[in-house]
């Protein structure tokens, strides 16, 4: 590239990069600052929405908390309570309607009393209702977060509800009122950015509150699914950079929590307006950019020509020196550096004359020289070593024929002391190579009784192995020996013990079974007398039926009274029959009872006599038992003793075994050596044989 057009385009990469690293740096900047400056935006418009919606939602409640007080201290019932529900709702128009329900959850008053179906609320069973339960339980007016469907209107709605309490504390209503998410979504609506904001509330659950698209709020779509509940899930409030939205549109937000419902808002707008913004501000800043780098284009056009022509008549210049015109020289015009620099190629190209006529005549002289030190040095390199040069008065190459000389002798002389010492190193070389031979048979001997040795020893650990297990074995079948004898007498134990008790309690039952048969005996008696009386109570009502037939007409009431009598004296003879037969099977089972205790006592004493015998023979079996596990772990630690000891021999074998594996590879490689050793002894005779004939002849 010519020196102008390289000036022209510095100039404006001069002036075009600065521009470009500028640009980019505000590019950057200016997007960021834009991007945050309206989160920042966004997270103070959503906290001042959180902080309104909750004290709207706050004053309703408290506003129904108010009107309950009222109903409650009222002299009407809950089904006249209309006119203070009409006020409330004409106070407070976000209500969409005001109701009044009873303790079972029947809507007792409403207003408006009609729905948008022309069927009246009243008689409507709330008590499955999550907010009338929540009013009764916490007996203070509750904001339902949740989001339901109206059953008369069909129209998703929120719940804010308050018991009506009595000057005595106790609850007899629930006044409640709902409110359209409509009304939230209008709310939310005045809150927007740009062309693309818009704000959003979701309820716990996800599921929408307040949207721009009122499909959402009907459809209750819900967002737990999507990347922005995976944002809103990390606290309470903050800032989202980027998301993407129902609609899969790059997005960021700031959100925040009202604290009332728990509900989440926030606020987004996509990235493709900020782009857009963004790009709009960058093209109106762009002109200046514009403006500097054309007027930098043309300030270096100028400067081009100015610099370019002096430099131009050098270039030619040099251009004719380097072809050979050592006579040619260069105006020395232009600016002050073109000017020193046309000085310099001038004396540069005289200095250049003057050396290279002196170059001509010393390349003669050297060149006549080096060829007769190349012809000496091709004789030495042949085994001449008889010759010497002639140096003469030459300089540095008088200083380099003496260093031939000095190297042809010195070489002479190390050619006759390597022949003795290749002769020497040949004899020494051979006995090595006898020795190395014999030792290295020697070792592989050893070898091979260490790896014998090595494998009867890994046999022998193989074997404690074994043994250290079996008497392993043993030993855990002796302690669960032990635990079970244990257990077992123990058992016996509590069977004595319990036999016994039995035994005692049969006794006891056994002497109160004979006291309750005396007293049978005793109601027999008793039974008896009744008995008598009856038959005396039947023959004085006989006598009295008599008399009173004997009477007439004035005995009449008399012989109602004797029949009666006789009535009851033959029942009385009927339940005494009946005890004498009870009596008997009482004192039949009692007598059995009595026997078989008896007999159960017998077998009860039998019983215990074998179970102390068999307790003491598991005792002798513990005992037994608890000498054999000492006996094993005595066993077992002897056993483990003896693989230790082994275990060591076994170790110290294996090394004894790796050093003899080492011995004889390094026996293996001193052989080898040994061999490459006289080799190279019988080649280096060879060679110092021939060196030395061509010398002699």
């Amino acid at each position: 590239m010519r020196i102008n057009r390289l000036v022209i385009v510095g100039g404006i990469l001069a002036a075009l990069v600065p521009t470009i690293l500028l640009g980019l740096g505000f590019t950057l900047k200016m997007r960021s600052w834009l991007i945050d400056t309206t989160i920042r935006q966004q997270e103070a418009f959503v906290a001042e929405a959180s902080i309104y919606i909750d004290r709207v939602l706050t004053d309703h409640a408290n506003a129904l908390d108010f009107a309950a007080s009222q109903i409650a201290g009222g002299t009407a019932g809950l089904a006249d309570s209309s006119p203070m529900l009409r006020a409330l709702k004409t106070s407070f128009p976000l209500f969409d309607r005001v109701l009044l329900a009873n303790l079972e959850g029947i809507v007792e008053a409403a207003e408006p009393n009609q729905a948008e179906n022309g069927q009246s609320p009243l008689g409507i069973n709330i008590s499955d209702r999550g907010y009338f339960r929540e009013a009764l339980r916490a007996s203070k007016a509750v904001i339902d977060p949740a989001v339901f469907i109206g059953r008369t209107s069909g129209l998703p709605l929120m719940a804010i509800a308050a018991p009506v309490k009595a000057a005595d504390g106790r609850v007899t209503g629930v006044v409640f009122a709902t409110i359209q998410l409509g009304a939230v979504t209008e709310l939310t609506s005045r809150l927007n950015l740009g062309r693309t904001g818009h704000a959003v509330i979701a309820a716990r659950d996800g599921k929408t509150v307040a949207h721009p698209q009122e499909d959402f709020v009907h459809k209750q779509f819900s967002f737990v699914g999507l990347p922005i509940w995976q944002h809103l899930a990390r606290g309470p409030s903050g800032t989202i950079e980027n998301y993407a939205d129902e609609a899969g549109a790059a997005r960021f937000a700031a959100f925040s929590t009202i604290p009332a419902t728990g509900w989440r808002i926030w606020m987004s707008q996509t990235h493709g307006e900020i782009n857009e913004v963004f790009t709009q501000r960058l093209l109106e800043a762009a002109i200046w950019p514009l403006v500097s780098l054309l007027g930098g284009a043309i300030l270096a056009f100028l400067l081009a020509r100015v610099i370019a022509a002096p430099i131009t008549r050098l270039q030619e210049t040099a251009d004719a020196i380097a072809g050979g015109d050592l006579d040619r020289r260069a105006p020395e015009a232009g600016p002050a550096e073109v000017a020193r620099l046309a000085g310099a190629v001038n004396a540069m190209a005289q200095a250049l004359q003057h050396r290279i006529e002196r170059e001509r005549a010393a390349r003669a002289s050297i060149e006549a020289t080096v060829n007769e030190y190349g012809r000496y040095a091709e004789r030495v390199a042949g085994g001449d070593f008889t010759e010497r040069l002639e140096v003469g008065n030459a300089g540095d190459l008088e200083r380099l024929g003496h260093a031939l000389n000095s190297m042809s002798g010195s070489l002479a002389l190390l050619i006759g002391e390597i022949r003795q010492a290749t002769n020497q190193l040949g004899s020494a070389s051979a006995e090595i190579l006898a020795a190395t031979t014999q030792q290295a048979a020697a070792t592989a001997e050893e070898a091979a009784a260490v790896q014998q040795m090595a494998s009867s020893v890994h046999e022998l650990r193989q074997a404690g192995d074994a043994m250290a297990n079996r008497t392993q074995t043993l030993l855990e079948v002796a302690q669960k020996t032990e635990t079970v004898a244990e257990t077992g007498l123990q058992s016996v134990e509590d069977t004595v013990r319990m036999v016994e008790d039995g035994r005692q309690r049969l006794e006891t039952l056994a002497e109160r079974v004979i006291g309750f048969s005396e007293r049978t005996h005793e109601i027999a008696e008793l039974n008896a007398t009744v008995g008598e009386l009856a038959e005396k109570s039947n023959l004085l009502a006989v006598n009295a039926s008599i008399e009173a037939a004997k009477a007439g007409e004035a005995g009449r009431g008399f012989a109602v009274v004797a029949s009666e009598v006789k009535e009851l004296a033959d029942q009385s003879k009927t339940a005494s029959a009946q005890v004498r037969r009870i009596i008997s099977e009482i004192q039949r089972s009692a007598q059995a009872a009595v026997i078989a205790a008896e007999q159960y006592a017998r077998s009860a004493d039998a019983s215990v006599a074998t179970s102390r015998q068999s307790g003491a023979a598991i005792s002798m079996l513990s005992s037994r038992v608890t000498e054999a596990s000492q006996t094993a772990r005595q066993n077992l630690m002897a056993a483990e003793q003896q693989q230790a000891s082994i275990e060591q021999i076994a170790l110290a074998v294996d090394n004894i075994e790796s050093s003899s594996a080492q011995t004889v590879a390094a026996t293996g490689q001193v052989e080898q050596s040994a061999r490459s050793l006289h080799d190279l002894a019988r080649s280096l005779d060879a060679i110092v044989g021939r060196i030395s004939l061509r010398q002699g002849s």
